[in-house]
């Protein structure tokens, strides 16, 4: 009972947030290889990032979106991160049939952007995932969020 309780409080506090959010973006990065996201940002305002992710596989992939930040033609921030690693992930589903494992889930990726002032900044996401013959991407949408 009490780890129902806590579950509803959890589920509450994610339905809260989303509530409060706007997306700004989505556009997926598995089918879109150069992609450029401008976003007019104001300083401090945080961005977040989201993964809406459906993918097959026999084995689990090795993946990692990597971003860079610009502000006009200067890099003003560069990193990368497993993006399976989402979490919360809300929306889960993982099936297994034949030994292909299917897997849908929309999350929140670790780490964010806070823009250190007003203005129009670029971000330059890139999946890098390994080629395994049975990985199936499906869609893996990356969503900004402020």
């Amino acid at each position: 009972m009490r780890l129902i309780k806590q579950y509803f409080r959890l589920s509450l506090v994610v339905i809260l947030l989303a509530s409060c959010t706007t997306e700004i973006e989505r556009i997926d990065i598995a089918k879109n290889k150069d992609v450029v996201i401008t976003v007019d940002c104001k300083k401090h305002r945080q961005i977040d990032f989201y993964l809406d992710c459906d993918i097959e596989y026999s084995e689990l992939p090795l993946m990692v979106i990597d971003f860079e930040f610009y502000k006009g033609e200067e890099q003003i921030l560069k990193g990368g991160l497993d993006p399976l690693l989402a979490s919360p992930k809300s929306d889960e589903v993982k099936i297994e049939k034949d030994g292909i494992i299917q897997w849908k889930f929309y999350g929140k990726l670790e780490g964010n952007f806070i823009p250190p002032s007003n203005g129009v900044f670029t971000v330059h996401p890139t999946l890098i995932k390994n080629n395994h013959p049975d990985l199936k991407v499906n869609k893996f949408e990356l969503v900004l969020v402020k």
